[in-house]
């Protein structure tokens, strides 16, 4: 933002947020969105709630954690999500059954992810209205900003106290937005997919400011406590090497981006604003906070029900008294897992005020970085003074090894504590009266990337295996799909070219056209198969089951002999 430094990025009502409302100096998240998201909601280390990746169906969380909505909700606040989820896409994961009265998003992590609707492109797009599919008209984040604010309306109309959570999908890509947000900062120099992702954060900003502005036209704005912070490091804003040194653009003075473990992935902006000074004046606050201690803080001040098993730790005291330094001696792990299956010792951070234990990942092992899966290396841990040393410049780990050995341990317990928990499978629920569908996006043992639509369309040759937990025995029909229901294409068929233009960043090739024969079934020691002809759209069976948790795979074999697995699944009960 520019208030930071950035000698391009205009955010005038970020700016004025960062002057006028409580600013958290060392405030740190997962470096990646899910988690950090996982974090926020349940008042938990992300780990220990269960979700540790944006992948493999491990950003659903532990359906049994009760959420920063339900303590609003059992506090008697009217309660409302606008954007994005990514905590789960199916009951009970979903929203409207966490908590929230309204729940406006779409599915997966991104728009135009497997699980969204098809052909989502940020304009215009279908949406999930409390579980109903529903077109808006506008730009995502227009569309976001617009609910929300109905919906604030409806509550200040009502005279009841409300929780809005407004986390918007941009600005990460598709980098697609309209050419007056971001051909100014072309117009400077900037390259094309940065310049998009500064118009996208501007399109935010402006957001911010028509809502706080429409507080203050409603008499609204000084009872209204405003908290924003990012979910992760910058992703576009800034090109680093494979050891995280800045080669072009901004980053705040740190080493490191999203999806790594040195400070630039992890530290974030938090502002939080403090109406008739409930938190005392507007200051700079230092000492190490994280997005857990935001429910904590917030059940406290609103008066809500006392939390239940919280890692984060409440600001509310201290902030209401006027410190300007909290936390003093506290210790708290970052890590980077982005895996199916957890791995001790991967790519971590382990915070004890200004110094941090850092174990980075190479580039060649680390999957956000190379584009693919992988294990870690063994690399050796560095120690770093921020306050000395921000940019993680001077390793000083041969003077610190006692410190080494100490945050070693810490990372080892936390660890230890939380694996039995985060491993569990969020398994897909079936049961009466609950359609579901189940992507690839979730596949267990997939080594290929299937989170996106352009994956689906380009035909990518995957398979794993879905968890499902049977709730109400009987029989369930099963419908195998190469493309979801609302594409109506053949299993044979090909998704239509979608090509860009001045808003669309990258336009959607033409899908892959198999020649798919017949499909198979394989879920509680049962196997189906059936042969399948041009026209069909779906191959369908039908299993008899026992309640219990069950293993799902599916096959659609080709003419030359090789098989795919079904990108969707959807299940219903039948009998």
């Amino acid at each position: 933002m520019a208030s930071h430094g950035n000698p391009w990025l205009k955010t005038p009502n970020l700016d004025w947020l960062n002057e006028n409302a409580i600013s958290l100096e060392s405030f740190h998240t997962d470096p990646l969105c899910a988690p950090s998201r996982a974090a926020l909601i349940s008042g938990k280390y992300s780990f220990g709630a269960g979700v540790y990746s944006t992948l493999n169906g491990r950003y659903y969380m532990d359906p049994n954690i009760k959420t920063i909505a339900n303590y609003f909700k059992d506090g008697g606040y009217a309660t409302g999500i606008f954007g994005k989820w990514h905590l789960g896409d199916t009951y009970p994961y979903r929203p409207e059954n966490r908590g929230f009265d309204v729940a406006q998003i779409f599915g997966g992590g991104v728009i135009g992810e497997t699980p969204d609707y098809w052909n989502n492109d940020y304009f215009d797009d279908t949406y999930q209205l409390n579980g109903e599919n529903i077109q808006f008209k506008g730009y995502c984040t227009d569309v976001w900003f617009d609910s929300a604010q109905k919906f604030i309306d409806k509550q200040l109309s009502d005279d009841k106290p409300f929780f809005c959570y407004l986390p918007t999908n941009a600005p990460h890509g598709p980098f697609n937005i309209a050419p007056e947000y971001y051909q100014k900062y072309k117009d400077l120099g900037v390259p094309d997919k940065r310049a998009k992702f500064f118009g996208m954060i501007e399109g935010i900003d402006e957001n911010i400011g028509k809502l706080m502005q429409h507080l203050r036209d409603k008499d609204a704005f000084d009872n209204t406590i405003i908290i924003f912070f990012g979910d992760n490091g910058t992703a576009t804003g800034c090109d680093t090497d494979k050891n995280g040194w800045l080669k072009s653009g901004f980053n705040a003075g740190m080493r490191g981006k999203k999806g790594t473990t040195y400070e630039g992935a992890h530290r974030n902006s938090c502002f939080i604003t403090t109406p008739n000074n409930i938190l005392g004046e507007p200051r700079k606050v230092y000492g190490l906070t994280a997005q857990f201690d935001l429910l904590p803080t917030l059940i406290d001040i609103c008066d809500l029900p006392k939390g239940e098993n919280l890692d984060g730790i409440s600001m509310a005291t201290a902030l209401q008294s006027g410190q300007t330094h909290l936390n003093k001696d506290r210790t708290i792990v970052i890590h980077n897992m982005q895996m199916d299956m957890p791995q001790k010792y991967k790519d971590y951070t382990v915070l004890k005020n200004n110094m941090r234990l850092v174990r980075p990942l190479t580039n060649e092992s680390n999957p956000m970085l190379r584009g693919s899966f992988g294990s870690s290396v063994d690399v050796n841990p560095e120690i770093y003074d921020i306050e000395q040393d921000l940019y993680e410049e001077h390793d000083i780990y041969s003077e610190n090894q006692q410190l080494a050995i100490e945050l070693t341990r810490f990372y080892e317990e936390w660890y230890d504590e939380r694996l039995q928990e985060a491993m569990k499978f969020k398994p897909f629920f079936l049961m009466e009266g609950k359609p579901i569908i189940m992507t690839a996006h979730a596949w267990h043992e997939c080594t290929k990337m299937t989170f996106s639509q352009k994956n689906i369309r380009e035909g990518v040759d995957a398979n794993g295996y879905l968890t499902v937990e049977v709730v109400d025995p009987g029989k369930y029909t099963f419908e195998l799909r190469r493309y979801p229901r609302e594409a109506d294409i053949e299993l044979r068929g090909r998704a239509e070219q979608i090509d860009s233009d001045e808003c669309i960043s990258d336009g959607l090739t033409e899908g892959k056209s198999y020649d798919i024969v017949s499909a198979d079934i394989r879920m509680a020691g049962q196997q189906k198969a059936v042969d399948l002809s041009e026209e069909d759209k779906c191959a369908t069976f039908e299993l008899n089951l026992e309640k219990g948790l069950h293993y799902l795979r599916t096959r659609f074999f080709l003419g030359n002999g090789k098989s795919i697995g079904a990108y969707y699944v959807y299940a219903q009960k039948v009998e």
